[in-house]
C-alpha cells in the first residue's frame, strides 16, 4: 500500500516462505514483550521485470498497536525501505 500510494510503485508481495522466529524478548523479561521474525517474500514489479525473493524482518509487540492497545506489527522489506527508516538493509528492524 505504501509503495503504491507514496512512491508510485507497482511492487507487490505475491508470496511468503520460510517464516521463522529469530528472537523473543531479546532485551529481558521486564521490557515490552516482542517477538522478532524473518521471512522470505516474493516481490513482483514491472521495474524488476520479474519476481524476486527478498527478506522481510518484522516484530510483533504487545500493547504497541493503536493507542497502546492490542498487538502491533512493524516490518521492513529488504530493498524496499525507501525512506531508510530501518537502514542499512533493515538492520534496525532486527533484534
Amino acid at each position: 500500500m505504501k509503495e503504491r500510494r507514496f512512491w508510485g510503485s507497482d511492487a507487490n508481495i505475491d508470496d511468503f516462505a520460510a517464516t521463522r522466529q529469530i528472537a523473543f524478548r531479546p532485551w529481558g523479561d521486564k521490557l515490552i514483550p516482542r517477538r522478532y521474525c524473518e521471512a522470505k517474500a516474493l516481490v513482483s514489479s514491472a521495474a524488476f521485470g520479474k519476481q524476486v525473493w527478498t527478506k522481510v524482518y518484522y516484530s510483533i509487540g504487545e500493547d504497541t498497536g493503536f493507542a497502546g492497545f492490542t498487538w502491533g506489527v512493524t516490518w521492513c522489506v529488504v530493498g524496499m525501505d525507501r525512506n531508510l527508516s530501518y537502514a542499512p538493509d533493515c538492520k534496525q528492524a532486527r533484534p
